[in-house]
């Protein structure tokens, strides 16, 4: 446990002094500004930086007029040299001088293989390396300045943190919990949740469906009274006698007719509509 913390420490310890072993006399032109990092860092003292975590340190020195930075050579290739985010950097730190830049084909010419896109190693602690120095350099063999300006803003790339490899829980570990253990914590709620009172839609629902039948039941019941009383109350003339117009015979107007021949007309009563009609009459039994 003692050895591992001993490692991390010094992996720590390492990443710092190559942070700090970045070096430069570069000057870029404020016009460029917009190439630095949010640290306020040039494009070539992150290049430096970047150099630096291969060798232990390494210097960009300021380009003379007519110069610019090649690629490595065959016997100091290495891969933080052989990659397009180094080579990009280290393009805009030559342009931001005014001076030229070489093509990507000639950077990569000693490279027994290179990263595009990507820097090989971790990126040394602290830095922050622009966004714009992942962009594609191979369409074109060469860096558009014009494409990265237009990319300033894209996110910044930075160390990636360690894990610990002692045994032991970290402060860090105890503090956040596991998911296991927020499951175990959401447990109750979702037991008091489907508890065994009805909810209260459910109640609503039902006592709303409850009013609706028995509203129903009362109208039919209403609607049977009311036709019983009806049958009751034609039944009764029917037992004494009594003429019950049909709704034909009471809709039926003998005045608006021309005058016919009297012919008399048996009266229809209760006693007669089961007598056959006389000989002669117009209507037929009901």
């Amino acid at each position: 446990m003692l050895a591992d913390s001993l490692l991390v420490i010094v992996w720590l310890l390492g990443q710092n002094i190559f942070a700090s072993a970045q070096t430069t006399n570069a000057t870029c032109d404020v016009a460029h500004n917009w190439a630095f990092n949010s640290k306020k860092q040039s494009p070539c003292e992150v290049a430096s930086t970047l150099l630096a975590a291969c060798t232990g340190s390494y210097e960009v020195y300021a380009l003379p007029t007519d110069f610019h930075y090649e690629g490595p050579s065959m016997q100091d290739a290495n891969p933080c040299q052989c990659n397009t985010v180094v080579y990009s950097l280290l393009a805009e730190c030559g342009l931001c001088q005014d001076r030229t830049i070489t093509m990507w084909s000639l950077w990569e010419t000693n490279c027994a293989s290179v990263s595009i896109g990507s820097f090989p190693m971790p990126i040394p602690a602290g830095l922050h390396v622009p966004g714009w120095a992942y962009l594609d350099v191979r369409t074109s063999d060469t860096f558009s300045e014009a494409l990265a300006f237009a990319n300033a803003n894209i996110t910044e790339s930075t160390a990636v943190p360690q894990p610990s490899k002692t045994s032991s829980p970290s402060p860090s570990s105890t503090a956040v919990p596991t998911s296991s253990t927020s499951s175990a914590a959401a447990q109750p709620t979702v037991e008091s949740d489907t508890s065994g009172s009805p909810p209260v839609n459910q109640t609503r629902s039902n006592a709303i469906g409850g009013g609706v039948v028995g509203g129903f039941f009362g109208l039919l019941l209403l609607v049977s009274a009311f036709s019983f009383w009806i049958c009751r109350r034609r039944r009764i003339p029917k037992q004494n006698g009594e003429v019950l117009n049909s709704p034909v015979m009471s809709a039926y107007r003998t005045d608006t007719l021309p005058s016919q021949p009297t012919i008399p007309v048996p009266s229809i009563t209760v006693s007669s509509l089961n007598s056959p009609p006389p000989s002669g009459s117009i209507y037929s039994s009901v």
